[in-house]
């Protein structure tokens, strides 16, 4: 124990010397998580999770308006309304080509009567026989800025078209209960017996016959975990991305080691391999600690400051607990590693940066792992980012327990095995 302890205290003591080494490992992972966070915060809202602006024009100031007023408000647009005194379509054009506004609408003069015309078309009758009618259609102006994502121009588009949907239908059951009423009244039927006065058919068309529920037991979530946002994702996520960067200063503490000789006089000292590696590994898991700890604190604290969500761990704290150990463990072994394969610094700093990137890539860091190509979401399970990241967003996000990641837990586990006994049989060789 005293062995460890003083392995441990030396590479604490090396590791406070390397001021720029250290600020690399806490800063670099404090600002990724606050600018990736910001920018996924905006895109959520530019794909529709959060409302979307939408200007409206309206220079025909009738009925029309106000039921498409009325629809969108109750769907995920926010409207932005001009006045049409002071604008035209122009203007309108203008701002949206311009990138002020994503999507703009205008309703031209005339086609709240034009639509009512045309509705009243449909139903008229000579003889009792229904004339075939050419209809025109009222069409109302849409303008989308050219470099909005294609998601947001399809969903915005589709959610308009069924408003106007939805408005035409209406009007139709409308006019349809008028012209049965008035057939129904010279039949002599009594009208006070029939559901078809007044506007009580469109009523009874609007009533729901098919409703789709989301089952809150999908998730797991007894008490209902809160819909996904960026924060719960991205703070285990870079976290873990920082604690992997360890690896580079680990392998650069054993490569100094035996570029000095001094290596040579450890393995003199009655002290095995593995005692070192596990000095090595203890101090450095105190340093993952301290990352991990300073990112959640930035999300807890920070992210409220600066419009972002607060980033909660609600349940299930013991298990994240042993999540970010056994993450250090494996960010850890491979830092050992590398010290141990690599012939100089170059080597590991080069070596170590490209396979913890091309890890935290393949492994969902970066990119969520079910939106990547189906042949890199099978590679992702070779990432040990992908094991930590997969075991934080089943506690988190999904509101499992432990037993549910132990599988995870125990492949960070064999990992940091593997790479501390193969560390020690390199080292063995060259001895």
């Amino acid at each position: 124990m005293l062995k460890i302890s003083a392995t441990i205290a030396k590479e604490l003591l090396l590791l406070l010397r390397d001021r720029t080494g250290l600020l690399v490992l806490f800063l670099m992972p404090a600002i990724l998580v606050v600018v990736i966070t910001l920018v996924q915060e905006n895109v959520m809202e530019l794909t529709g999770q959060n409302k979307t602006l939408v200007l409206l024009l309206d220079q025909d100031q009738g009925e029309l308006g106000s039921l498409l007023r009325k629809q969108l408000d109750a769907g995920n647009l926010e409207l932005v309304v001009w006045d049409e005194k002071r604008h035209d379509s122009a203007d309108l054009q203008a701002a949206v080509a311009g990138g002020e506004y994503q999507i703009g609408i205008v309703i031209p003069k005339g086609a709240s009567s034009r639509f009512l015309e045309e509705t009243e078309r449909l139903f008229q009758q000579d003889n009792g026989t229904e004339k075939p009618k050419n209809i025109v259609t009222t069409s109302l102006r849409l303008f989308v800025d050219p470099g909005i994502m294609a998601g947001l121009r399809a969903g915005v588009t589709a959610q308009l078209q069924m408003s106007l949907t939805t408005i035409a239908l209406e009007a139709k059951l409308a006019m349809l209960s008028r012209t049965l009423q008035g057939t129904l009244g010279t039949l002599g039927v009594p009208l006070d017996r029939t559901p078809l006065d007044g506007d009580k058919l469109p009523a009874l068309f609007r009533q729901p016959m098919l409703n789709l529920t989301e089952d809150p037991g999908a998730s797991r979530a007894a008490g209902g975990l809160a819909p996904y946002n960026p924060v719960q994702q991205n703070v285990p996520a870079w976290a873990l991305f920082g604690m992997f960067f360890t690896a580079i200063p680990i392998a650069g503490s054993i490569l100094q080691e035996r570029r000095s000789g001094i290596s040579i006089r450890l393995a003199a000292l009655p002290v095995s391999l593995l005692v070192l590696f596990a000095g090595k590994a203890v101090a450095y898991i105190g340093v993952c600690l301290c990352q991990f700890l300073l990112i959640v604190l930035i999300g807890t604290f920070l992210f409220p400051h600066i419009g972002l969500p607060c980033f909660t761990i609600s349940m299930h704290l013991t298990a994240v607990l042993l999540t970010v150990l056994l993450s250090s463990l494996a960010a850890c072994g491979f830092g050992i590693f590398l010290g141990v394969a690599c012939n100089s610094y170059e080597q590991a700093s080069t070596l170590g940066a490209t396979t913890v990137v091309a890890a935290a890539a393949l492994g969902g860091v970066m990119v969520p792992v079910y939106a990547m190509p189906h042949a890199m979401q099978r590679l992702s399970i070779i990432s040990p980012l992908n094991w930590g990241l997969t075991a934080f967003q089943d506690l988190l996000l999904r509101g499992y327990a432990l037993p549910a990641i132990l599988d995870n837990l125990g492949r960070l586990l064999l990992f940091f095995a593997l790479t501390v006994l193969l560390s020690w049989k390199i080292s063995r060789l060259r001895q």
